[in-house]
This record gives structure tokens, sequence and C-alpha cells, in this order.
């Protein structure tokens, strides 16, 4: 019944409550309840109270069937398409990406998920951002949950899910940009030096920052890296998987597999780390048997980043953070003369933009460009002596004819000297 009569302590309150069905609403139906006091149930101003709320109730269904379905609703829809469209190989980001991007957004976009998505405006917009910005959320991610806003109402507008609106509110709201700067990476010195202390005071750890450095993999690739992985007759690697918590082991980020040569110091390593495996195998006491690289705890909880940059600072190098050690395999490869290409495939890059960047970091094709420029004057003669002297006041008529001074304007005029 949509009304009902209560006693509340000697109060007498007309409970009403009224519903339609919505399809654009997320639970499929409005709901609305009032309580009022002093309204006997059944009479005239009950029903007239009740048709009240109908006629509020239709309004804000009307409303929603203009603009579309609501927020989560939204959000709801373009996971499962984005799902279908990775499943047939179809989408343009990977699985990790899109559960991150998912994320973010329930997370940060959590008071809309109740608004129907075409009432989100330009300034709710703005008001998320500023609350990032509260939250000490950097430019990037605040640039990467707008692109990702976008994008859910793009497809919105798209499947006609969201009505009323031909854009998404993102387009008039400006961000940050992101300003690239000159990442830290290691020189050739401290990579010596970070190996060498690594060896000395991490021995685990090392094995492990070495083939970073040595191979340019990923950390999740590295973490992958099994022995069957290791061709030992034509001493060569082959990049074939990854690896992260939320789906275990899978392909590569770029979904191909790729060699990389082994050269003379990490084919040490590897017959080091082999004799070792081989002989915990043998006791019985071998973890991971498969594994090529150890497996500290910190590595299992995504904390060797945090261990690097520690360790650098402990030994007075640069602070680098676990990626970086695939830029240092770039840009000293780059430095030695590695054409680009052989550069990119070897690393498993496919994006000339990204090696352009470590080309800059290396400064292989900026050394020496300005060697040409040469401004060097020769010693000034009798004539410029002559000169030079005038203009120092120093000028008697008895020294040269007044012929020969070339007076300088800009040194006569009080206001410029």
């Amino acid at each position: 019944m949509p009304q009902k009569q209560i006693d509340d302590d000697g109060v007498k309150r007309l409970i009403i409550t009224v519903s339609v069905r919505c399809k654009e609403h997320p639970s499929g139906r409005i709901q609305l309840k009032r309580i009022f006091d002093n309204v006997e149930q059944g009479s005239a101003k009950a029903n007239s109270l009740e048709r009240d709320l109908l006629r509020e109730i239709d309004k804000d269904r009307a409303q929603r069937e203009i603009v579309g379905i609501s927020w989560g609703t939204l959000l709801g829809y373009y996971e499962l398409y984005a799902r279908e469209q990775l499943e047939k190989d179809r989408w343009c980001q990977s699985k990790q990406t899109l559960f991150e991007a998912m994320r973010a957004l329930h997370k940060w976009t959590a008071p809309w998920l109740k608004e129907s998505a075409g009432r989100i405006s330009a300034s709710d917009v703005t008001k998320l951002f500023h609350i990032m910005k509260e939250h000490e959320m950097s430019d990037a991610l605040i640039g990467k949950v707008k692109g990702d806003i976008r994008k859910v109402f793009e497809f919105g507008i798209l499947f006609d899910h969201v009505r009323g609106i031909k854009q998404s509110p993102t387009a008039s709201v400006s961000t940050k940009s992101r300003k690239r700067m000159r990442t830290e990476i290691l020189r050739e010195d401290e990579i010596k030096k970070l190996l060498s202390y690594g060896k000395k005071y991490e021995p685990t750890w090392y094995y492990i920052w070495a083939f970073g450095i040595y191979t340019g993999c990923r950390n999740g690739e590295l973490y992958a890296l099994k022995w069957s992985d290791i061709d030992f007759k034509d001493r060569m690697i082959t990049v074939q998987r990854s690896f992260n918590k939320k789906e275990g082991e899978k392909c590569t980020k770029t979904g191909e597999w790729r060699h990389v040569s082994i050269c003379d110091p990490l084919w040490e390593l590897i017959e080091e780390l082999n004799r070792i495996h081989d002989h915990e195998v043998q006791r019985g006491k071998c973890k991971n048997p498969g594994y090529v690289l150890p497996r500290p705890g910190l590595w299992q909880n995504g904390e060797q980043a945090k261990k690097l940059r520690l360790f650098c600072e402990e030994i007075g190098i640069t602070p680098i953070c676990f990626h970086t050690l695939r830029a240092c395999f770039a840009t000293e490869l780059l430095k030695r003369g590695v054409d680009v290409p052989s550069v990119m495939r070897v690393g498993g890059w496919k994006s000339i933009k990204t090696m352009m960047h470590y080309v800059r970091l290396s400064g292989v094709n900026d050394k020496g460009i300005t060697d040409p420029l040469d401004y060097r004057s020769i010693e000034p003669g009798d004539t410029n002596k002559t000169l030079m002297n005038a203009v120092g006041e120093k000028f008697t008529a008895s020294s040269v004819g007044e012929a020969q001074v070339i007076p300088l304007h800009s040194r006569k005029h009080p206001g410029l000297r």
C-alpha cells in the first residue's frame, strides 16, 4: 500500500511511498518516500499528497529518459563492452590498463554513481580534480582520469546511453599538461658502483638489478623469466612472458616475444645462478625451481622500486626507481653506437616517441653539434686601439687626427652608459 499510518509517541504520522518503473535508473525503479504529521490515511489531503509525489517522480523519470542512464550504469556498460573487445583483440588497452582505469574511476567518481550521466557538468569534473589535488594526486594521474572519463562519455554518446549532450564535459576543463622532465639515470661509473656494492651488500638483489641492466627487461618480465627461456647453446634469452598480481603470468606488454643476446658479464651471472639452482634442487630447498632469479619478499610485495632507491641513496649514487634500469640499458647501448632500430627490437619498444626520449637521455645526437661555432676574434689592430681610446675618453688631438675617430653614440648618451 502506498499509504501507511503509524503512531509515534501519540503523534499520528502518515508514510506515503510511491514508485515507478524506469529503465534508466540503476535499480530499474524510482522510489520516493515521505512522512507527514497529523494526516489521516485515505483522507482527501493524503490522496492529494500522494498525487503530488507521483507527479514529482514522473518528472524525475522523464528527465532520466531524456538524459540517459546513470554514471554507475554507464561505467558497467563501458567495462562490459571493453572486455568483449579485449577477447576479440580489438581493444587498444591491455587488461591490466583497463582494470586500473576502472578502479580509479570507481574510486574518484563515487559521488556520481547514482547521478544521471547526462547531468554531469564541467563544474562537477572541475570539483573532482580539485578534490584529487587536495589528496595530493599528481598531475599525471589527474590527466589520466580525465582521459578515462572522456572515453566513457564518448562511448555513452556513441551508443546513445547518454542523451542531451554532444560531447564529454571534460572538453571544457583544462588541466596542467604533463611536463616531461629529464629522467634521472645512472652514469656508467654509477652503474659499476651499484653492481659492485650490490654484490657485496645485497647479493640477492644484485642478480635482479644486473639482469635488469644487461637485458633491459621490464619488472614483470624479469619476475617471469624461466630457465627454459635461456638458450645455453646460442647464448640467447627469449623474453616471452610477464607477470602481475592480478593476472599472474601473461604475455609481454607489447604482446610479442623477443630475443636478447647474452653478453659475457651476464653469461657469468647465469652460470653462477645455474650452479646455485642445481645445488638447491639437489638439497630439496629450491622454492622456485623453474625460475631464474631469486624472489625476495619485497619484490613479491611490489616494493622493488623503494628498495633500489634507498640502496642508491645509501651508496651515494643517483636515486632511481626499478624501471630506470631499463632506461640505463637503452642509453648505454646508444652511447656505444648501437643503432636505434636494434635497441628498439632487443628492448621490446614499439613507440618511436618513447625511444626518442632515451635517445635524448643518451645525448648521442647532441654531442659535437656546436663544435663548428667559433667566434674568437683576432687581436685588435692600431686603428681599433685608436677607436677604443677615443671611446674611453682618453683620446687627445695630438695623438691622432679628428678624421680617424669613429664616434659611438651608445657611449656618448648619458642614459646608456
